[in-house]
């Protein structure tokens, strides 16, 4: 096959387009587009179709900047994907080129696209067989051609060591993207070291200040690094998820959720955009959007925990409990050590009324989240008695065994709430609420926090107002003054959105404020 000096790419080329693209050089490369190879002097890579038609799109440009639109068009037939996907090629080409060529790069051009960069992208071929002849040149010819050529040496190696520093950002931030999308503990901690490697190496770029913002556990330092991804690009969009869940009580639901939607406009595959979306639309009693948004994240995030917890709960509450299990029991497989996906198996045990298997898993005390403190066992290990016997006696031990816990951690006292309603003591399930979610009654949380997951502000939310367990606390009269008081109808009202029919009990549309 004739090599030719660059490919010729055109839109209506489809997926034909490799198996009739000429081989062609590309600086100290040599692309094969029909066998989906790249050469170079160290060896050779075979290559995924979607990526060989990025490098030949970005060949063919010859140094010109292709934005995401033109890409879309080149390389994926005008068919409407993710940001993430383009993201993804571009980093393998960058990839490839870093590992097969001494003199080519990936350029991001911030908010525009990407272009080939390099020395070597528009060299004609020299015919050695015919050297032209020229005048011997003076010295003082000589002499500036050679602090010319130093200076094109000295620009060279400078070139050399740009595009290896970005290479290394950003197979940094890849790493710590994907370590951080497994949701648990162990892979945000290492996530945040990998960030905040690439912000050393490279401190103006935003992505790695956005990512560092969404992993880090202190909200402060989360903050400033929220404001540095956004001094950076404005539309960064982990940075603009995590100012607006820092905002989230401070401004009204409306405009959270606003902020929200807005970043997913700009940025569809921010999974923490989604996954907040997921908690909210839960504690709303929109179950059904909460299904949606959370199985966006799980497209974008197929592996995380904490996403995958959530669907087997979103498949307990529309009544799918064989779906649950097993989705449930495979994530426990996956990630013994999570605390979401263990406490996800208690809910669905326990609220589906197999006491002994919630027993069964509470006493395997290795298999418990290793931060469960002695409270949260007890309080558990009451409810499952009750929910087992239903007897007098053992439903008094768990009221008070568990209002008693309630006081100590939001969780806790959420946890209490289901058991109380899902034992039919009503009183008992409202005075915990109203402790939790008001700051009312004498079922208070204490300031004496236990060291526990269970412990975490997030728990005091109301997503757990909407599921199986509360059926018969939804349908008693004070549920809907409880909504009134906490501010969900005054929600609905002006969303003109209201829970899911099946999740509703005595809430009424229809009736004025």
């Amino acid at each position: 096959m004739e090599k030719t000096t660059s490919p010729s790419v055109k839109p209506s080329s489809g997926t034909s387009m490799l198996a009739t693209c000429a081989d062609f050089a590309l600086g100290d490369l040599t692309i094969k587009p029909s066998l989906r190879l790249v050469e170079g002097a160290s060896g050779s890579m075979k290559v995924e179709p979607r990526v060989m038609r990025v490098l030949v799109a970005l060949a063919d440009a010859r140094g010109g900047v292709l934005s995401r639109e033109a890409l879309l068009r080149l390389c994926w037939d005008d068919r409407i994907v993710g940001e993430d996907a383009i993201n993804r090629a571009v980093a393998e080409v960058r990839r490839i080129l870093n590992k097969l060529s001494t003199c080519l790069g990936v350029e991001t051009i911030p908010r525009v696209g990407f272009r080939l960069v390099g020395d070597a992208l528009d060299i004609e071929a020299i015919d050695i067989a015919n050297p032209v002849n020229v005048a011997s040149p003076d010295r003082r010819k000589l002499v500036l051609a050679g602090v010319t050529g130093l200076a094109a040496l000295a620009a060279g190696a400078m070139f050399a060591r740009d595009r290896n520093r970005r290479a290394e950002v950003d197979a940094l931030i890849e790493n710590g993207r994907r370590l951080q999308a497994t949701g648990t503990p162990d892979g945000l901690s290492k996530s945040e070291g990998l960030f905040r490697d690439a912000i050393a190496l490279d401190p103006d770029r935003a992505a790695a200040w956005g990512w560092l913002a969404h992993v880090t556990d202190n909200s402060e330092q989360a903050r400033g690094a929220a404001e540095e991804a956004l001094a950076r690009d404005p539309k960064e969009p982990n940075a603009r998820t995590v100012l607006a869940f820092q905002r989230r009580d401070l401004d009204s639901w409306t405009r959270w959720e606003d902020a929200l939607l807005a970043v997913l406009q700009d940025s569809p595959d921010c999974a923490a955009a989604w996954s907040h979306l997921t908690l909210f639309y839960q504690g709303m009693g929109r179950c059904t959007d909460s299904w949606e948004a959370n199985e966006r994240a799980i497209a974008i995030e197929p592996f995380n925990a904490g996403h995958q917890q959530r669907r087997a709960l979103k498949h307990w509450i529309f009544g799918r409990i064989g779906e649950s299990d097993k989705v449930v029991d495979q994530a426990l497989r996956l990630w013994p050590k999570s605390s979401l996906v263990w406490n996800a198996r208690m809910l669905i045990y326990a609220f589906t009324d197999r006491p002994s298997a919630g027993l069964a898993l509470l006493g395997d005390a290795a298999a418990r989240p290793p931060n469960m403190s002695k409270p949260s066992v007890e309080s558990w290990r009451a409810a499952l008695v009750a929910i087992g016997s239903r007897s007098i006696a053992d439903i008094r031990e768990a009221k008070e065994v568990c209002t008693r816990a309630a006081t100590l951690a939001p969780g806790l006292a959420a946890n209490a709430v289901m058991v109380f309603a899902h034992l039919g003591e009503l009183d008992a399930a409202f005075a915990v609420a109203d402790g939790l979610l008001q700051n009312s009654g004498l079922v208070m949380q204490r300031g004496h926090n236990i060291r526990d997951f269970y412990a975490g502000s997030e728990w005091g939310r109301t997503q757990f107002l909407f599921v199986p367990a509360m059926t018969s606390l939804r349908a008693d009269p004070r549920f809907a003054v409880l909504c009134q008081r906490l501010g969900h109808v005054a929600y609905w009202r002006k969303r003109g959105i209201w829970p899911d029919s099946f999740v509703r009990g005595v809430l009424d549309p229809t009736k004025p404020a």
